[in-house]
């Protein structure tokens, strides 16, 4: 693929991700085309239908998010600061749009790209948890679950930049619970 036909499939991937998180559904896919800077007719040639567009987007998203929390486990921090700085990659990537698209989408099962995030997971939240960061007995996935939720948008009308900082700051209180119940044992406990 040349390289204006992957810079404008990526314009295309990051316009549909932002939509789908400001509306909190599918865009229509000229809007997605003018908000990328293209013609309608670049994204039918990407994309030759809504549910390839969708697939793709889907993809894109936990791709960029298997990276950052790639690039997190490597990042030489200790196990809680490098959770952190994954769960926090999750909400600027747009993990949501995985939570909104999943319904839309015909076969919306990716098991290598499931396998890969839950081993993923798996390591960042046991190396939290080894490091006195967590507690040992929270598991990945409330992680992931607590993770979905700061990453989807509320859609109660809230300025998407504002809704995005909201997410972060509490994203950062959910950790700091975690750390709190590590350095309690009374809590730790419970």
């Amino acid at each position: 693929m040349r390289s204006d036909a992957r810079r404008n499939r990526r314009r295309l991937l990051d316009a549909a991700v932002e939509m789908i998180l400001e509306l909190g559904k599918q865009p229509p896919l000229d809007a997605i085309a003018e908000r990328a800077g293209v013609g309608i007719a670049t994204l039918y040639r990407n994309f030759p239908n809504s549910q390839a567009l969708l697939r793709a987007v889907a993809l894109h998203v936990l791709d960029r998010a298997i990276e950052a929390g790639e690039e997190a486990a490597a990042s030489g921090e200790d196990g809680l600061e490098a959770l952190r700085r994954y769960l926090h990659a999750g909400i600027d990537i747009g993990l949501g749009v995985v939570n909104i698209l999943h319904p839309l989408i015909d076969d919306p099962d990716w098991p290598e790209r499931r396998a890969a995030a839950q081993a993923l997971l798996d390591r960042l939240a046991t190396t939290a948890g080894r490091d006195g960061g967590i507690t040992e007995d929270i598991t990945s996935t409330e992680i992931a679950l607590a993770a979905i939720r700061f990453c989807r948008p509320l859609g109660i009308g809230i300025p998407f930049e504002e809704e995005r900082a909201i997410a972060h700051r509490q994203l950062d209180v959910y950790l700091d619970g975690l750390t709190a119940g590590a350095k309690d044992p009374a809590r730790s406990s419970i």
